[in-house]
């Protein structure tokens, strides 16, 4: 870890921007198995390792999401009315710092898809032994019913009861449709995010460098090579030159410095009167998430009072898959998990929230740049439910028909109190669930939207490469931090001409 007043390297072989998942698993890859010098930027804080005891107690709190050190951004609402909230961490270890905990690979389909569509080396064959490999270093382990909150268990009762089989393993990719407690990455009640599994580890190579609070302005980038970034640290403005730089930035801010620096959609930069680096259209568009529905509950009489005395009460601890009626892709495509708990202290939130996702989302949002390009936030818009052929809407339908019936238990009814409606109906405000990606999508030459190949590597530009969720072509039915960390590693070892599956044997990270 640098000291916060140290002057940044002038020149590192590899420059990756963002230590979030991607930047972490990337960066921790590269520095174990290569000499080459390593500067990983990070605009939050870097707190140092996780045995060093200086981590602020809300983002190492498993229990609920934190709500600090966060970079504050947008989307508009479905219904139209005001924005909605787009939780990004700003810290080291990105939002695997403040997300929910929940472990999970998707299904094999997915991978097997992006293959087909032109990446080799991407099928579930491939990526499979790192997924594992990603899955230990996250400690992942699987919550029991007896360690379910009586909500929560309450909530998987109402599952069954409906017909959803009872699952007691949920982050294989060959699991199906089902419900039970979560696959989680939390260690002694902490929240074990990517800095702790993948950096840590890492932390005294002398080939690798951890500046936190750096926040990158552009890449340079001349005759169709990335050469460097220019930064600003400590309040002044610095240039770093590099062998190759390394986006990590996430599924808002990687495109968002592509286009600063001058890659992506001609129009759009011209518009703005950045000089065009490579004509890449794809840059900020095809943004996914999987789409949600919501519904509040008041919760029983003394409910936050009565979770208060347990031990131990998280937030979240169940989850439940279900296959909808236009499923044609795998085995389910519908999430339903509860937030119930005391812990979060989210303003406005009531006391219980059932959410319904759908976990193949088709509908495509952008990333641009604000027109006042000292404004350093993007213009994020999802665009929820608005793919033509309507398909979220038909799952997120079906993911709230699934809700109401499970609400019609008796055993989850009582936990659940009165509903509280919102302004708007649950179809008419979708709300987000925090898993953008895409925007930066991974193709062959062919594919005109195609911003990367196979290895990462940004089309039309030299020693440019993005490793985090954005360069997705689809989205994994399921929580995308586990995906996201095997993207960063497969990135780094297929830079260092390794078989990515060889990691799991050799790699102490």
């Amino acid at each position: 870890m640098m000291n916060p007043m140290e002057q940044l390297p002038s020149f590192a072989d590899t420059v990756v921007i963002g230590a979030g998942t991607g930047g972490a698993a990337f960066a921790g890859t590269l520095a174990t198995h290569s000499n080459e010098t390593i500067l990983l930027l990070e605009a939050g804080p870097d707190y140092g390792p996780r045995s060093d005891g200086q981590w602020p107690a809300d983002m190492l709190d498993a229990r609920s999401i934190p709500l600090s050190h966060d970079y504050d951004l947008h989307s508009r609402r479905s219904s139209g009315e005001g924005t909605l909230d787009l939780p990004r961490a700003r810290i080291l270890g990105g939002c695997s710092a403040h997300n929910g905990c929940t472990a999970s690979v998707g299904a094999r389909f997915e991978y097997d898809e992006w293959a087909a569509a032109g990446n080799p080396g991407w099928a579930a064959s491939d990526v499979e032994p790192l997924l594992d490999w990603v899955r230990d270093r996250f400690r992942v382990r699987r919550y029991t019913m007896d360690e379910l909150t009586p909500p929560q268990r309450a909530f998987v009762n109402a599952g069954i009861a409906t017909g959803l089989p009872f699952a007691d393993d949920l982050d294989h990719i060959e699991a199906a449709e089902g419900i039970g407690p979560m696959p989680v990455n939390i260690v002694d009640g902490t929240r074990f995010n990517s800095a702790f599994a993948f950096l840590d580890p890492v932390r005294d190579r002398p080939n690798l460098t951890i500046a936190g609070g750096v926040d990158v302005q552009r890449i340079d980038i001349a005759d169709g090579e990335a050469r460097g970034v220019f930064v600003r640290h400590n309040g002044n403005d610095a240039y770093i030159k590099a062998g190759r730089v390394v986006l990590a930035a996430g599924a808002y801010h990687s495109p968002a410095l592509l286009l600063r620096s001058g890659v992506g959609p001609s129009d759009e930069l011209s518009a703005l009167g950045i000089a065009v680096q490579a004509a890449l259209p794809g840059v900020g568009k095809h943004l996914l998430d999987h789409a949600c529905i919501q519904l509040d509950f008041a919760g029983q009489p003394g409910l936050t009072d009565e979770l208060a005395k347990l031990p131990w009460n998280p937030d979240e601890q169940t989850v439940g898959r279900a296959k909808s009626s236009v499923c044609d892709d795998g085995p389910y495509d519908i999430h339903v998990f509860m937030v119930a708990g005391e812990n979060s202290g989210h303003p406005g939130l009531p006391p219980i929230t059932l959410y319904g996702g759908a976990m193949r989302a088709r509908s495509e949002g952008s990333v641009t740049l604000n027109a006042d390009l000292d404004v350093v936030n993007p213009v994020i818009d999802h665009r929820y439910g608005t793919d033509p052929a309507g398909y979220d809407r038909t799952v997120l339908s079906e993911a709230l028909e699934l809700l109401e019936s499970m609400v019609a238990q008796p055993e989850l009814a009582a936990v659940l109190g009165d509903h509280v409606p919102g302004e708007n109906a649950p179809l008419d405000d979708i709300v987000n669930y925090c898993h953008p990606a895409g925007s930066c999508k991974m193709g062959p030459a062919t594919d005109r939207t195609a911003v990367v190949g196979s290895h990462g590597n940004v089309y039309g530009i030299s020693g440019l490469y993005v490793a985090d969720a954005s360069i997705m072509p689809t989205i994994t039915r399921g929580n995308i931090n586990l995906p996201t960390a095997m993207i960063g590693a497969r990135i780094a070892a297929g830079l260092l001409g390794i078989d990515p599956r060889a990691l799991t044997a050799t790699s102490t990270v």
